[in-house]
């Protein structure tokens, strides 16, 4: 892939996590002395051909398109099967449990060469599932929901917010804690008028004394 991980940021903790996940995969020639990436190769010390393995998906994006030395195992996750069962009903699939980054895993995964079925199954999901996680934000009864292992971290974030938000409305709706401020625009109009008003007051004193 000979790219870098700069999703969302450099430095962004998740992103580090979500690349930290183990991808299994598939040795395409013998690598001599680097056995101690599986365990079950520190006998001979080499990975032989064809030898199914998990690595880091930070170690595999990294890897040379021209020297290629392993090929990708899509997960099961993401496979033609589990795509069968979110296209059923996606809203109670618990993606939580299956992968916390599963979102961010799987856009990943797709810069591997899977094809546009894995893409259009991360695009149908997320839809199904985002009108699910509306009405929860709705609701303010499901903040216990944010315990269990339904939502992965992306929709999380997303229930985070859309709760927040719609606390905030309703608080507004029932003038709780109403804080609206003025435009600038009403603001400055406001304060040339107060200004002109001062000074026609001013005028109008200077005249009387005059003509007194």
């Amino acid at each position: 892939m000979n790219k870098s991980s700069y999703y969302p940021n450099y430095y962004s903790i998740d992103d580090v996590m979500a690349t930290q996940e183990r991808i299994p995969c598939r040795t395409q020639q013998e690598l001599f002395q680097m056995g101690f990436l599986d365990s079950s190769s520190e006998k001979t010390g080499n990975l032989m051909p064809n030898q199914q393995l998990e690595l880091p998906l930070w170690y595999l994006m990294n890897l040379d398109d021209r020297s290629r030395y392993y090929s990708i195992i899509v997960p099961e996750i993401f496979t033609p099967a589990y795509k069968e069962i979110y296209k059923a009903d996606a809203s109670y699939v618990e993606l939580g449990k299956l992968n916390k980054f599963y979102y961010e895993l799987g856009l990943y995964l797709c810069k591997f060469g899977t094809g546009d079925d894995l893409a259009d199954m991360l695009f149908t999901t997320a839809q199904e599932r985002v009108k699910g996680i509306k009405d929860m934000c709705n609701n303010v009864s499901s903040e216990n929901l944010m315990d269990n292992k339904k939502l992965d971290h992306l929709e999380r974030m997303l229930y985070e917010e859309g709760s927040r938000t719609h606390r905030k409305f309703s608080d507004w709706l029932q003038e709780k804690s109403v804080n609206i401020k003025s435009t600038e625009l009403v603001t400055n109009h406001r304060k040339r008028k107060r200004d002109l008003l001062e000074g026609e007051e001013g005028s109008s004193q200077s005249s009387q004394r005059m003509s007194t």
